[in-house]
C-alpha cells in the first residue's frame, strides 16, 4: 500500500525477439507491458542524491509502490499518459521500518531518448 499515490506507473519487461534481428544479427530488443500500478512519484532532492550516490544526478526520481509488485532492474518504467521513460538505478529497496505500511522504493533516471515500447494497443490498431 502506498500512502500518497499521485501517478499510475507502467512497468515494461525486457524481452528479445525470436523472429526479428538487427543488422548485426542480434535479437531485436522488445519491451512488453507487465502491469500498471498506483505509485507515489517524487523528484529527488540534491540532499537525497548525495546521500544515495555521493553525486548529483540529473533527472533522478524516487518512486514508492506496493511491495508485492515484482520489479526487475532491467525494466523500463513509464507514467501513464506521458512520453518520458525511466530506467532503474540500482536495486529496488523494500522498506518495512518506521511506517506501519510496507512499501518498495525505486530510484529511476529519466532517459534522454525515450525507449520505444511495444504497446499492445498499437499492434491492434495496425491490423486491417
Amino acid at each position: 500500500m502506498v500512502f500518497f499515490p499521485n501517478e499510475q506507473l507502467e512497468l515494461y519487461e525486457y524481452t528479445e525477439s525470436t523472429t526479428e534481428f538487427n543488422s548485426y544479427l542480434e535479437p531485436k530488443k522488445e519491451y512488453t507491458l507487465k502491469t500498471t500500478v498506483p505509485c507515489d512519484f517524487q523528484p529527488m532532492s540534491p540532499n537525497d542524491q548525495l546521500r544515495e550516490f555521493g553525486e548529483l544526478l540529473i533527472d533522478t526520481y524516487k518512486i514508492y509502490i506496493d511491495p508485492t509488485v515484482e520489479v526487475s532492474p532491467d525494466m523500463i518504467l513509464k507514467l501513464t499518459g506521458k512520453d518520458d521513460t525511466y530506467e532503474i538505478q540500482g536495486t529496488p529497496i523494500d522498506n518495512n521500518h518506521l511506517l506501519p505500511v510496507k512499501h518498495q522504493k525505486i530510484i529511476v533516471q529519466k532517459q534522454r531518448k525515450p525507449t520505444k515500447l511495444n504497446l499492445e494497443e498499437e499492434s491492434e490498431d495496425d491490423q486491417p
